[in-house]
């Protein structure tokens, strides 16, 4: 799961809250090149926040380090992860309404390797992903083909220049940065994704309250 600002850069949406609420102020992390569908996301979070009368800042980090700061508390959240993270991160609140739904492809210079077999696919291609990404991290935990890289665009050079088979990224970021690095016709989005989930919201448990409100306010515009 798959984000969308170049890395340690950090941003400000500056959103005004009703004059008599009480303004306060979020920090959520970020993580990844991004797409359209982080974008998305994060308009929809940042008009909502507005709603309760909150100001946010989006924060990019590499992957686990987001998790690290967002579980801290240095951090108040995470802008959207696969479900279930909690268990890991126990200070992350998630927000149990789905923010958006993302598929797990992989991408290939040869464009008939077989993913029909999801996650199992990947047992038999070496494969590169970027670092942090959960959802890849633990459907993939102990495959002696799998590669994680810090930097995304690493990944991807590795492939051309085959060191790995496949790169495993979230389908929109992965169209974006073939679509950067001037690799269409090069390189092959392979059918079917490997996996299809959906992205939820997290707040660190000090926000308890407000993780609430902000439950309530996505039920009734889902």
């Amino acid at each position: 799961m798959a984000a969308w600002l170049y890395a340690s850069s950090i941003f400000c949406l500056c959103v005004t809250g009703p004059a008599q609420a009480q303004q306060e102020s979020l920090r959520i992390a970020t993580f990844g090149q991004g797409g359209p569908m982080e974008k998305a996301a994060a308009a929809s979070l940042t008009e909502n926040y507005k709603k309760l009368g909150v100001q946010i800042e989006f924060v990019n980090l590499p992957g686990n380090r987001a998790l690290q700061e967002s579980n801290s508390g240095r951090l108040d959240g995470e802008l959207m992860r696969k479900a279930g993270l909690s268990t890991e991160y126990p200070n992350l609140l998630q927000i149990p309404v789905p923010l958006a739904t993302t598929n797990t492809v992989a991408f290939s210079l040869n464009k008939n390797m077989d993913t029909d077999h999801g996650w199992d696919s990947l047992r038999e291609h070496s494969f590169s992903y970027e670092t942090g990404t959960k959802v890849i991290e633990q459907n993939t935990q102990g495959f002696s083909t799998a590669h994680a890289e810090q930097n995304i665009k690493t990944a991807f050079r590795q492939m051309l220049n085959k060191r790995v088979e496949m790169i495993v990224i979230d389908e929109q970021a992965g169209l974006q940065l073939v679509k950067e690095m001037g690799l269409e016709g090069t390189v092959h989005m392979l059918t079917p994704p490997v996996s299809t989930i959906p992205l939820y919201h997290y707040l660190h448990k000090k926000h308890a309250d407000l993780a609430t409100r902000l439950e309530a306010l996505l039920r009734k515009n889902h």
